[in-house]
């Protein structure tokens, strides 16, 4: 919601710094927001759809690598060729078509995020005071980071992760990977661990809305450790402790830090109040 729309509807405009936006707001104008959030999103994601596209074959070549890096005696598509190179199979007609389209899709999430995280901060900001609707762009850059760095991170586990699970078939049994189902396992530990990267901003949104506060946090954080490790280990692809771990540590870092930033944002709203 803009400044000049907001004072079209007698709300308070962001130069008053002691008042929230967007309390003046309907349940249709709300909804009239969101679909127009959702559009924008939604274009951006198919701009970078077809930029994917363009570059899919690139795209395969890197999401392949994890794959390859692994011992040649478990890849026995290699061996079905007669040779030591890395290939994936697809054995269905539309195969290639839809592992295309699953790569084409990486590159459209990695170039509409920005896009698409600016439009949830717009929509968002209504519940927030002017003074930290101002973290917009901070906001948006810090969720882009975090989400790539938690891929990033995916990408380095996952050939781990497949030595780990392909070792259970033991010598007489050898893995044919299909590259669809190859690729969707890749897809969901990269976003996985993507999202879960994401949980520092989840925090901060709730107590910059009010929603939890520091001293919540640190009552509650027994609890959090248990739930960072039950969810590092539904997400980590292998399920083995020291991935499962390696995912943790970072999520616990997280919580810690964002119990920091919410005692910051209550001392300026304690001061804010009292100058006030």
């Amino acid at each position: 919601m803009t400044a000049t729309a907001s004072r079209g509807r007698g709300v308070p405009t962001p130069d008053d710094p002691k008042d929230h936006a967007g309390g003046e707001m309907t349940l249709f104008e709300h909804l009239e927001e969101l679909r127009q959030r959702l559009f924008k999103s939604a274009v951006a994601v198919a701009l970078g759809f077809v930029v994917g596209f363009m570059f899919r074959q690139q795209v395969l070549d890197l999401l392949t690598q994890p794959y390859c890096a692994l011992d040649p005696r478990l890849r026995a598509a290699s061996n079905a060729v007669g040779s030591e190179e890395c290939k994936l199979i697809f054995i269905d007609v539309t195969g290639a078509f839809f592992i295309s389209l699953k790569a084409a899709a990486i590159v459209a999430v990695v170039l509409a995020a920005p896009v698409v995280l600016y439009q949830l901060w717009r929509f968002i900001t209504p519940g927030l005071r002017p003074v930290e609707r101002r973290y917009a762009i901070p906001f948006v850059l810090v969720t882009y980071l975090l989400f790539s760095t938690g891929a990033v991170a995916s990408y380095f586990v996952i050939p781990e992760a497949l030595q780990f699970l392909l070792g259970f078939a033991g010598d007489r049994v050898e893995s044919l990977m299909d590259a669809d189902r190859y690729l969707s396992f890749v897809l969901q530990s990269m976003i996985g661990f993507g999202l879960a990267f994401e949980f520092p901003v989840v925090l901060v949104i709730m107590s910059l809305m009010g929603v939890i506060t520091s001293a919540g946090m640190r009552r509650y954080r027994r609890h959090a450790i248990f739930g960072v490790f039950v969810a590092a280990a539904i997400i980590t692809p292998g399920g083995d402790p020291l991935t499962m771990t390696l995912m943790a540590a970072p999520l616990l870092l997280f919580y810690e830090g964002s119990i920091l930033f919410a005692r910051v944002i209550e001392r300026r709203r304690r001061g804010s109040a009292v100058a006030s």
